[in-house]
């Protein structure tokens, strides 16, 4: 592994993750030629360009390997995560700080004004498809087709009423994207130049039950991949004038290796609670009886992950209530 693994026990029995560094950076770009080996990543828009690309065309995947700090394989409601963030590097110094997500109607030629300068940087999940995976895909897995619009390998997601929906095309296709996190920096305030080697910080949503379970699930997977892009206006030959947009440090930049800049990472609170495989007892304490009725009526309606959700419906219900209840004394 790359990065550095720090853990420290917190109270509750909940560890504290530290990854230095990603094991997998990329500038999922169609015209990238050397994936996983360039020094920095662009993210930038490719709205109105004229040319059958992404609206985020420019998108950085950033790979963490958990396995060796927190034990894989276990189902995903097993992890109860109370925290988790990135940092990532900017090497640009003419960047604009925008923490909060503009309006699908603000873009474009034609676009509504915008109410505050900049334009912002979110993180959200990574999906693949063609028979790709985080693990397969990794560094140096086919981009796919670059002559279009939602057909690459690797993409950005949020999700719509639980469902994940890419995000690659959402000025396009109308609709502003739930964002996992939107980028802050620390001393920098909206508006803001950003100055150059400052470092962005993430702060994931865990609160919200789809991007907690899928986080969860990466857990089990042993790898939580996650995805950076923005809507920065892109020009040729590159960025200036009016055309800036942000160059992310990527962990072979010559700047990371002399300690001036520092690569990706990754920052995780988790609790792990192995199931005990006693039916119906959902607290994990060895016992099915009162305790764990509750918990699933606390837990009633959509708990993507749960643990309450016995019968893994992604909905917790009188089904699960029946389980506990025939599983009781146990």
């Amino acid at each position: 592994m790359i990065g550095a693994l720090i853990m420290a026990m917190a109270c509750g029995g909940a560890s504290e993750v530290a990854l230095t560094a990603p094991d997998f950076d990329r500038w999922n770009y169609g015209f990238n030629a050397t994936p996983g080996l360039r020094a920095v990543g662009s993210t930038f828009s490719a709205y109105e360009s004229g040319y059958p690309f992404d609206d985020r065309d420019g998108q950085v995947l950033l790979g963490f390997v958990t396995g060796g700090a927190v034990e894989p394989a276990l189902p995903p409601s097993a992890y109860e995560i109370t925290s988790c963030s990135v940092t990532l590097s900017l090497s640009s110094d003419d960047i604009v700080l925008d923490t909060t997500q503009d309006d699908v109607s603000t873009y474009g030629a034609a676009g509504e004004p915008d109410s505050d300068p900049g334009r912002p940087t979110i993180l959200t999940g990574a999906a693949f498809r063609n028979g790709w995976s985080a693990w397969t895909w990794g560094e140096d897995g086919a981009f796919g087709e670059v002559m279009a619009a939602g057909v690459r390998n690797c993409y950005p997601i949020d999700f719509d009423e639980g469902v994940a929906r890419d995000i690659s095309n959402s000025l396009t296709n109308g609709f502003n994207p739930h964002a996992w996190s939107v980028g802050q920096v620390d001393g920098v305030n909206d508006g803001e130049l950003i100055p150059a080697w400052s470092v962005m910080r993430f702060d994931i949503d865990v609160a919200d039950p789809d991007i907690r379970c899928a986080l969860r699930a990466s857990l089990a997977d042993g790898l939580i991949d996650l995805m950076v892009t923005s809507l920065h206006v892109a020009s040729e030959p590159g960025s200036g004038g009016e055309a800036n947009y942000p160059d992310w440090v990527m962990k072979e930049h010559a700047m990371v290796d002399l300690g001036i800049a520092s690569a990706a990472s990754l920052q995780l609170t988790v609790e792990v609670v192995p199931p005990t495989g006693l039916p119906g007892d959902v607290s994990g304490d060895g016992l099915t009886n009162v305790e764990d009725l509750l918990a699933v009526l606390e837990a009633f309606g959509r708990c993507p992950c749960c643990a309450a959700d016995i019968d893994q419906t992604g909905v917790v219900d009188v089904n699960d209530l029946l389980a506990v209840i025939a599983g009781w004394g146990g």
